[in-house]
Formats: structure tokens, sequence, C-alpha cells
């Protein structure tokens, strides 16, 4: 038996806490001496008490707690609900990631006065080539991340001859909860076999992408957070050199990431563009 000192040190809780959780009859000790008044609490008490914290971590009030130890809660019961509790904190936590990279690519560009010079934009002529994709709405960036790499993962095995992933933008306005995209593999030989469906319902079809004849582009290293950079560098040329937005974008990945982080993201925005009419001087008459 251990006194309430040392059982804090051997359950790595306060003295404090287990003082209260016994005030309140949630969590008592084992003995309590009836002369000395001294609490004494046994090693045996201890997944007890990890009940009774790991229902707190999953943002349980002590009232619920106390129903559900009364009710007879399994460790396999209290082990499904830790799991799901990981699964959001990790979301969370990836989602805060993401911000944190904005965030600082933000500040990179505000740094840079709004120079962009460490991206050089392009113009290319881009020919017609047949596409092998899905278009979907989606909600969740996280959604559409988890569909790129299935198709990375099951279609160079169905398919065989596919060279570069892409993304074709068609929504009008940026929004990630409500995104319109086109994603795939653009195709080197045809496919004889009927491409199939992915784990997801969606159909995958081939078609034919149109050739550009005037594609901006500019190409990002990393992840999709700095994306932003890129894209103000093209803007910035647009605006320069007389020329506005015609068509949906694409983002063309010369190199995919690994799942373990070891090799980053490489992929070239283009957006298709035309110069300005004669009868358009500005901007302001475009809208």
């Amino acid at each position: 038996m251990f006194r309430i000192g040392e059982f804090s040190k051997i359950a790595q809780v306060s003295g404090r806490l287990l003082r209260y959780y016994d005030q309140i009859g949630l969590f008592s000790p084992a003995r309590v001496d009836p002369e000395s008044g001294y609490r004494y609490y046994s090693a045996q008490q201890l997944p007890q008490l990890n009940r009774i914290l790991a229902l707190k971590d999953l943002g349980l009030s002590l009232d619920q707690i106390a129903h559900l130890l009364d009710d007879g809660i399994s460790p396999g019961e209290i082990r499904g609900m830790l799991l799901m509790k990981k699964a959001q904190i990790a979301q969370t936590l990836q989602e805060e990631i993401q911000r944190l990279r904005v965030i600082e690519s933000r500040l990179q560009q505000i740094e840079d006065e709004g120079t962009l010079t460490d991206y050089d934009v392009v113009m290319k002529q881009i020919a017609a080539r047949p596409f092998l994709g899905i278009r979907k709405h989606c909600d969740d960036l996280a959604v559409t991340v988890r569909l790129a790499n299935e198709m990375h993962r099951l279609l160079p095995e169905r398919v065989g001859a596919l060279g570069r992933f892409a993304v074709i933008i068609h929504s009008d306005v940026f929004d990630l909860a409500d995104l319109d995209l086109e994603m795939g593999f653009f195709l080197e030989d045809p496919i004889g076999a009927e491409p199939g469906t992915l784990s997801t319902g969606d159909v995958l079809s081939v078609r034919t992408l149109p050739a550009v004849s005037t594609m901006l582009t500019a190409v990002r290293v990393g992840n999709a957070e700095m994306g932003h950079l890129a894209y103000g560098a093209i803007g910035a040329w647009v605006e320069a050199n007389g020329y506005r937005f015609a068509g949906p974008g694409r983002e063309v990945f010369l190199q995919w990431p690994d799942p373990q982080g070891e090799r980053e993201a490489v992929a070239e925005i283009q957006m298709p563009v035309e110069p300005l009419s004669a009868e358009h001087t500005s901007i302001e008459e475009l809208i």
C-alpha cells in the first residue's frame, strides 16, 4: 500500500487531484487509517484511475465519468473511444499544420514586398492529350488527397502506360469547402479495357484535354499551402502584360510526394490566358 504522495508519483497525477476525486466520491483510497486519517492506495487501483483519466481526456464531465463507471464500461469500449478521439486530434493537428504553413508563406510574401521574384512565369503551347480521370465536387481537401493517393496506388497496376498526374480546377471561385475538380493521369498510349471505378464509387473515364495555345506556367515546390505564391506570380504577370484568364487552370505534378514526406511535391501550375481585346483597355471594363 502507498501513501498519497507515493501513489501520486506512481500514477503521475497530483495529490491535490487524488484528494478531490476522493472528496467527490469518484476515486477513493483503498484504505483510510481511522486514527491518523492517512489515505492509502494500492497499485491494483491504477487501472480504475487510468479509466477516469482517459475518459476525462475524451472531454467527458466528472458526472458523466461516474455514470459510465457505475455502468461498468469495459476497457475495450474506452479503447474505441480513445482511438476515435486520437483520429480527431490527428485531423485537427494536420489542419493546424496546414494553417501554419499558409501563415509562413503569407509572411514570406509580405517580406518579399510582392516582388514574387522566386517564380519564373513561362508561356507555353500545350498540345491536346488524352486524360484518364474523374470529375468530382469535393468539400474536404483531405478527402481529395486520399482519393488522389488511391489513384496513384491502383491505376498504374490497372492501366499501365500512364503519364503525369494532373488536377484540372473547374471552380469559378477558390473555396476549399466547394472544389470542382477533375483529377487523373495523362495517357501515353490508348487503353483497351474499361478503366472501371474507384473504391469511392467514382467512375473513371477517358477524354481529350483540349490544346491551349497560350498557357502561363509557374512551378511550385512543396505543399499545396505554398501554391498561392506561384499563383500570385502568374496573376502579377497577367496584369502587367495585358492578358486575362481564359479557362480552367491545371496543376500538373512533375513529382508526386511520397507518404513518408521524404520527397516533396513538384507541380507546374498552368493557367490558360488570352490577350485583352482592343476594346478592353482596363480591367474595370471587363467586370
